[in-house]
């Protein structure tokens, strides 16, 4: 008779302590295979080891500590994992139990690096990424505004390739469709219950600003020359030819409702670590005083530098700080500085939505354009606008807005307007403008505006 494969074992056959065995090794998935309800089955090739060795790893995630954690599934082909357990024999053969599990090195998979670029203390992991440090994976997050560009970039890091990578467009589903119809015929007042207003952007600005000549590009060292991963543009054109343009606009908008002879004016920039726009506003406004909240050490580090560099730093006050706790601090005891007007040029999901709110409950005035709709950085924070939609109609209006493919402009825009226009609500006065800057400098370009009062 032919003998038969070992079983993979249960939690409750596992070996007594006094029976096991200690290992630790590092090695890439080669073959995984799904076994049991109870157990993944991976094979490691181990270096300079000329056979793979089998590992048993719980489903229950309770059962194992990963690094990173966040309920993350980075086990997949390719990648290189250090896992830690311990050994034993069964039926003749030897088991590998799994007990810590840590990342070494991502498998080039689209959704797990996009799950790791969520984390908000994402650059910590740039060596699994196959990067030198984390100050090259800000340079490549500061410099890209397109999720895809960046996936991009890490990719070819992974695959040591720099042909292009192939890429499934974003798809739309008929429901999701229907959703947006729904929401643009109740903010169109279609609908007998509906308590929100659909706006039409203004363009209050032409867009053949010069942008101001005392304006130095903000790059890390040597990064000048680097070809953009959108595959036209080197990273100086970029900042030259749109996030510049980007910060102009901003400044330019500021300067309808702050006019020279105004008394100085203290500002907030929220996620605005690297310094772009609170430079730029500094250089702008000798009188102005800006406080930049951002919990990416890094960014803030490269952000004091650039500051020094354009001789704002005497003006500008970097708070390495989660902005929820900076909020909190402030709420309770006040800030040094009373906060007249909130910027955010690109402050990913949720954070834009935590600085509208700030600035509704300190009477700021405020230009907030927000960006990567789908992320969630600060649980338990429910954005006004999510009380407006159940959770089906935020997660499709919040996909919608970052389809990246040409052919889906149209919803893409028409979705950001719908959330937008629901941000709107949370004023009741009604104060607040939806207005948008061009979109060859970029596709996330409405921007919420209210003027100081």
């Amino acid at each position: 008779m032919a003998s038969q494969a070992p079983q993979s074992p249960s939690l409750e056959q596992l070996p007594p302590s006094s029976n096991k065995k200690l290992f630790d090794f590092t090695g890439s998935i080669v073959r995984k295979k799904n076994v049991s309800k109870e157990f993944i089955k991976l094979a490691i090739q181990q270096q300079n080891e000329a056979r793979t060795t089998t590992i048993y790893i719980p489903r229950d995630e309770s059962a194992v500590v990963y690094s990173p954690s966040d309920g993350i599934n980075f086990l997949y082909l390719e990648a290189t994992v250090h896992v830690t357990g311990y050994s034993f024999i069964k039926d003749g053969m030897q088991m590998h139990h799994v007990e810590n599990c840590t990342l070494i090195k991502c498998a080039a998979n689209v959704k797990v690096i996009k799950d790791i670029l969520l984390l908000p203390n994402c650059t910590s992991y740039a060596c699994i990424f196959n990067m030198d440090s984390e100050e090259e994976l800000s340079a490549l997050l500061a410099t890209e505004t397109s999720q895809k560009a960046i996936v991009m970039s890490i990719m070819a890091h992974l695959s040591g390739r720099e042909k292009k990578v192939t890429w499934r467009p974003g798809r739309i589903k008929q429901k999701d469709l229907d959703i947006l119809y729904q929401k643009e015929a109740e903010g169109n007042n279609d609908a007998s219950n509906s308590t929100w207003e659909l706006c039409q952007p203004c363009q209050p600005l032409n867009e053949q600003m010069s942008v101001d000549g005392m304006l130095t590009v903000n790059l890390p060292e040597g990064g000048s020359d680097l070809v953009s991963t959108h595959g036209k543009l080197t990273r100086k054109e970029y900042l030259d030819t749109k996030k510049n343009n980007q910060t102009q606009w901003f400044v330019e908008r500021i300067r309808k409702f702050h006019k020279e002879d105004k008394q100085p004016l203290t500002f907030l920039d929220v996620g605005g670590g690297r310094g772009d726009l609170a430079v730029h506003i500094a250089i702008s406004y000798p009188n102005a005083y800006l406080i930049v909240v951002d919990c990416n050490e890094s960014s803030i580090a490269a952000g004091k530098e650039y500051a020094i560099k354009c001789n704002v730093e005497d003006r500008i006050e970097f708070v390495h700080q989660n902005f929820s706790e900076y909020y909190a601090e402030y709420s309770v005891k006040g800030g040094s500085n009373k906060v007249d007007v909130v910027v955010a040029l690109h402050a990913c999901g949720d954070l834009s939505d935590m600085a509208l709110q700030f600035a509704q409950q300190n009477g700021c005035g405020f230009v907030i354009c927000p960006c990567c709709y789908p992320k969630r950085y600060l649980a338990p924070f429910q954005p006004f606008w999510h009380s407006l939609c159940n959770d089906d109609e935020v997660d499709s209006l919040s996909r919608m807005v970052e389809l990246d493919n040409e052919s889906r402009n149209d919803e893409s825009r028409r979705a950001m307007l719908v959330i937008n226009s629901m941000r709107r609500q949370a004023f009741e006065d009604r104060c607040v403008k939806v207005e948008e800057f061009s979109n060859k400098w970029s596709k996330r370009n409405i921007v919420l505006v209210r003027d100081v009062s």
